[in-house]
């Protein structure tokens, strides 16, 4: 890739950058790293470069050297006209997906953030769909979706829906994190205002920052509609589990009680539930979590 290898910590601009006075409308935002397949990468860009209205840039972060079958992946996509812009951030050493969000948010140059993981795949509409609630609704900040979990093995899908409206999505997030990273689009201002993404809770980053984007008045929408499949397996079930992660969610329903997101007895009552929930074996755990989930219906 001569010419579009950037030193580590630093980012380079491809295809055709925009003038410094345009600002992009939408930045999509995603990260890979050593762990993701090139076969998972393809997949997953290719479904945002072949979105019926695609974002103006992608900012993708490489969160630590990866194998040469993602960096030949990447290359293809270099002078893909349907993204005007692709950003690369390349990161000298895995750090996680908190600190590799925030690098990538620093390069995002548009209005509007499309988040996206780089082993799921987004519907074709969906940016569309979302960005036509925005222009509708200009007093939310935060729009997102259902989605549907899928399994390599040809296991049945499981859809994870929510409510729709805002005061319901955040009574229910007192209780359980009912909406999925990746189907999020965001206003970039509000994510910014709130600090970005923090690496104080483990695994449960989006989480925490759905919490401190509720405290702050962020408006959220939920579109009832698949506009994301996510890649979900028994053993990404399994890693939810353990004596590490029961503690990151004592201390981020600490936070919760500490910011008033929580009362005392929410507190007490939901705390409980997910220690038991974190500490159970990983397959009645992977039960559980199929309990919360409903068949997804292909439409």
């Amino acid at each position: 890739m001569s010419g579009s290898v950037a030193p580590p910590g630093h980012s380079s601009r491809l295809n055709q950058p925009q003038q410094e006075h345009e600002e992009a409308t939408v930045s999509a935002l995603m990260s890979t790293y050593a762990g993701e397949t090139a076969t998972n990468l393809k997949e997953s860009l290719e479904s945002i470069y072949a979105q019926t209205v695609p974002p103006d840039q992608l900012v993708l972060v490489l969160d630590g050297p990866v194998e040469v079958g993602q960096e030949v992946v990447i290359a293809r996509y270099v002078f893909d006209s349907r993204v005007a812009n692709l950003t690369l951030v390349r990161l000298p050493s895995n750090g996680g997906l908190a600190r590799a969000m925030n690098a990538g948010l620093e390069r995002c140059s548009g209005k509007y953030i499309m988040r996206a993981d780089s082993d799921d795949i987004c519907d074709p509409r969906r940016l569309e769909l979302q960005l036509d609630y925005f222009n509708a609704h200009p007093e939310t900040d935060v729009v997102t979706g259902w989605c549907a979990e899928f399994y390599n093995d040809g296991r049945p899908e499981r859809l994870k829906a929510s409510s729709v409206h805002h005061d319901a999505v955040a009574r229910a997030l007192r209780w359980r994190n009912v909406l999925t990273h990746g189907t999020v689009l965001i206003r970039t201002e509000t994510l910014r205002r709130v600090g970005g993404y923090r690496a104080d809770f483990g695994m449960l980053e989006d989480y925490d920052l759905y919490v401190r984007l509720v405290l702050s008045g962020a408006r959220f929408h939920v579109i009832p509609k698949v506009l994301y499949r996510m890649r979900t397996s028994v053993e990404q079930c399994r890693r939810r589990g353990g004596l590490r992660y029961c503690l990151n969610e004592l201390l981020f329903r600490f936070s919760c009680l500490r910011l008033g997101f929580l009362n005392t007895t929410e507190f007490f009552v939901i705390t409980l539930m997910y220690v038991v929930f974190r500490l159970i074996g990983g397959s009645i755990r992977n039960h559980l979590y199929a309990f919360a989930r409903t068949p997804a219906v292909v439409e």
